[in-house]
């Protein structure tokens, strides 16, 4: 039978689990986020850092008072707050949903008849040109529209007119051509159905009519703002803040408090194990889930390949909110420590009693009463006084911010970086965010997970204490260092490059090489022609309205992986044709596998000195202060780390930008960077960022020497000890008044080890 300590484990590893998940699993969602609600990279740093404003205030206390009171009780609670969070960020979704197309802007009737005779019915019969070659001298006496006309010769006499009228708004002759077209052919209910659908195409043609209308529907409204999603992701965020601040700063000495010291650093690795095998979890369901279009219904002919692809971001925050809530609450409603006490006595083979296991959930190296209960300062300024003079000890532990130092830097380079890495690889290879999301899963973070597991191997087999072990983790930062510089030189053109390229050379404007295409407010959606020629959407290229092998209205047509557009004017050679397959990737596809395995080989020794790191910082605090020292830790990693980190990478990537996307009197997100500078200035500035680190590694080597971080076991002497322990006179008291006098002993013992070594 699974005894209830068990039990109590296989909880607080699921919740640990669970946390860890959704924790990283906004990685994946904030791409989608700037995308649906206009945000651009700046603004979704600080939303990403608003965990962070929550956290800081709150962690210090957090791990001062929980590290005094039942810790599972405060991880529970903790984690019950952060499957909260993910609801409310996820609600944004629905409290503000992404604007669909529906046309209630006036619709000239020769748009509507021209889109049901060339694309629903493609009817090109004699009759209907009869009539309008008939109606011709009458609507334009002069012949202006033939005359005037300079394309093809060919083409039909109504795009004539459609392109006349471009030119010539509000003429005689363009009144009586939508007085004669809506009389012949009024407007339906199906004929606006069909607009609406064009409308609300990802892409746009080269036509000034549709083009005029898809303006007027999506001009600015009263009352349109992002800072209602904006405020709401916040808000969700900050609670999930708060809620983080508890597994961490309590679960590490809670697991150290109820394992062999010898084993500790296979239990420190397990843990840190779960909590990237989260993450990896997180981002492959992400992957998965931004296949999935946000409302499930994507607009004709958009893929997950395209830049303006959105993809079920929240769909994950409701999964992994439902999924954590019922183990944090079963963990927040745990048993106290005495879990096993009133089991019934098991004996070995010897017939003799085998001591019961103690669970300590409370701190077991902190003062307590003779019932076992933590003392706690009584009046408000003893309690300030404690944490003071806490505080005070930690800060003048040389080792302890030394190591604290080198973790700010190392995380202000990581942190920001890490959250906008799938945003720059998407931009730099021009690759889908669902195989970007599963390549870091399984590169860079099981890289790091195999480093961490190394890492613990290597502290038992290498013997690694003291200098020795600084030294480990200070080679392993330099050699993760020096591998950011070296993705620093894996680039490519994408065709979001090559857009770029023009822009830099021609400005932020695209002219095209005709002006009655109206494609000033036309959507991003990247084409090439057959020899690989970047256009930034079918509409600039000068592409007709239709498609060559495609119609959203026939739905024997509506499920081709490409799409082909021809009639192209802007073309330049005999194939008038463009389409998001001619675009050369194979380029691009190499060096995306190059990036990704350099970053396995940095992901690698990056986890190797996770481990002999953080039981540097474990040892070199008194063991009271283990949960103060590791909340203190986080307070200041995350006010000058976390915080600010993701604010200033989205700066830093948001000044590579080339072509802002116009939000009403605003710029919305990004649409185009100069990839090149983009690529260099972010692995540089990382790079040189974890260089800097360094320092702290040294000065930490400097200051280890003695430090003892693994207790080393004598087989000689556990034999001796199990001698003495048959030889001891057996006193008859319960198996609790002993587990007390036993971890008595013990904090005694380590308080006279501290004071010694002192």
């Amino acid at each position: 039978m699974i005894s209830k300590i068990t039990w109590f484990f296989i909880v607080f590893g699921t919740v640990y689990f669970l946390e860890s998940i959704g924790g990283f699993y906004m990685t994946s969602a904030v791409v989608f986020i700037e995308k649906q609600f206009q945000i651009p990279s700046r603004l979704s740093g600080t939303m990403v850092s608003a965990g962070d404003f929550a956290y800081i205030p709150v962690v210090i206390f957090t791990s001062y008072f929980g590290g005094k009171g039942n810790r599972a009780r405060w991880i529970g609670a903790g984690c019950i707050l952060i499957s909260i969070a993910n609801f409310m960020i996820a609600s944004s979704n629905f409290l503000f949903p992404v604007e669909q197309a529906n046309v209630t802007t006036h619709i000239s009737s020769s748009l509507a008849h021209q889109i049901d005779r060339n694309l629903v019915n493609g009817d090109f019969n004699s009759t209907e040109h009869q009539w309008l070659e008939q109606l011709h001298p009458l609507i334009d006496p002069k012949n202006e529209v033939v005359m005037n006309y300079e394309g093809d010769e060919k083409t039909d006499l109504l795009q004539k007119y459609v392109e006349y009228c471009y030119y010539n708004n509000g003429s005689s002759i363009c009144e009586r051509l939508e007085k004669h077209v809506s009389q012949k052919f009024p407007i339906t209910e199906a004929k606006m159905s069909n607009v609406r659908a064009m409308v609300a195409l990802p892409y746009g043609f080269c036509h000034s009519m549709l083009n005029l209308v898809r303006q007027e529907h999506y001009a600015c409204k009263s009352g349109h703002s992002t800072m209602g999603p904006f405020m709401m992701i916040f808000g969700g965020l900050l609670v999930l803040g708060v809620g983080r601040t508890m597994p961490f700063s309590l679960g590490l000495p809670l697991m150290d408090d109820n394992v062999k010291k010898q084993n500790l650093p296979l239990y420190f690795s397990f843990m840190f194990f779960v909590k990237i095998l989260g993450p990896v979890i997180g981002l492959l369901v992400g992957g998965q889930l931004n296949k999935l279009y946000v409302d499930f219904n994507p607009p004709q002919g958009l893929t997950p390949l395209d830049p303006m692809w959105i993809g079920c971001w929240w769909l994950g925050f409701l999964i992994f909110g439902t999924l954590l809530f019922g183990p944090s609450l079963v963990l927040y409603c745990f048993p106290s420590d005495d879990l096993d006490i009133n089991a019934p006595d098991e004996k070995d083979e010897d017939g003799k009693v085998i001591p019961k296991k103690r669970l300590n959930l409370v701190d077991r190296h902190i003062k307590k009463d003779e019932q076992g209960k933590a003392l706690m300062p009584e009046t408000v300024m003893d309690k300030v006084n404690d944490f003071k003079a806490t505080i005070t000890t930690l800060l003048k532990n040389k080792i302890f911010i030394g190591a604290m130092f080198g973790r700010i830097i190392d995380v202000l380079a990581f942190k920001g970086y890490f959250v906008f890495q799938a945003k720059y690889l998407e931009l730099q290879f021009g690759v889908p965010q669902y195989r970007i999301q599963r390549y870091i899963a399984t590169t860079g973070i099981v890289g790091f997970a195999c480093g961490v597991m190394l890492g613990s191997v290597s502290m038992k087999f290498f013997k690694l204490q003291g200098r020795k072990a600084a030294a480990w983790v200070a080679v392993c930062s330099l050699i993760a260092a020096l591998v950011s510089f070296a993705n620093g030189t894996v680039g490519c053109k994408s065709v979001i490059g090559q857009i770029g390229d023009q822009i830099k050379v021609n400005g932020p404007v695209f002219d095209g090489c005709r002006d009655d295409c109206m494609c000033d407010n036309t959507p991003l959606y990247p084409v090439c022609d057959v020899d690989g020629n970047a256009h930034y959407s079918p509409c600039h290229a000068g592409c007709a309205m239709g498609w060559k092998n495609y119609s959203i209205f026939d739905m024997t047509k509506a499920s081709v992986d490409t799409l082909i557009f021809e009639n192209c004017a802007c073309v330049e050679n005999r194939v008038k044709e463009v389409s998001r397959s001619y675009c050369k990737t194979d380029v691009c596809e190499e060096r995306f596998g190059r990036f990704f395995m350099h970053q396995a080989f940095g992901a690698v020794f990056g986890g190797l000195g996770v481990v002999p790191g953080m039981l540097i910082v474990l040892r070199a605090v008194p063991p009271e202060h283990r949960s103060v020292s590791l909340g203190f830790n986080g307070f200041l990693v995350s006010l000058l780390a976390t915080l600010p980190s993701p604010i200033i990478w989205g700066k830093i990537i948001d000044m590579s930008c080339l072509l802002w996307q116009k939000s009403c009197d605003s710029s919305g997100s990004c649409q185009v960077y100069d990839t090149d500078e983009l690529r260099v200035r972010l692995h540089v500035i990382y790079g040189c960022l974890r260089i800097f680190s360094l320092i702290s590694d040294v000065w930490v080597w400097f200051w280890a020497s003695g430090l003892k971080l693994i207790e080393e076991v004598n087989p000689e002497d556990e034999e001796k000890k199990g001698e003495e322990e048959k030889l001891r006179p057996k006193r008859k008291e319960s198996v609790k008044e002993a587990a007390e006098k036993v971890e008595k002993t013990a904090y005694e013992l380590d308080q006279l080890i501290d004071q010694r070594g002192s």
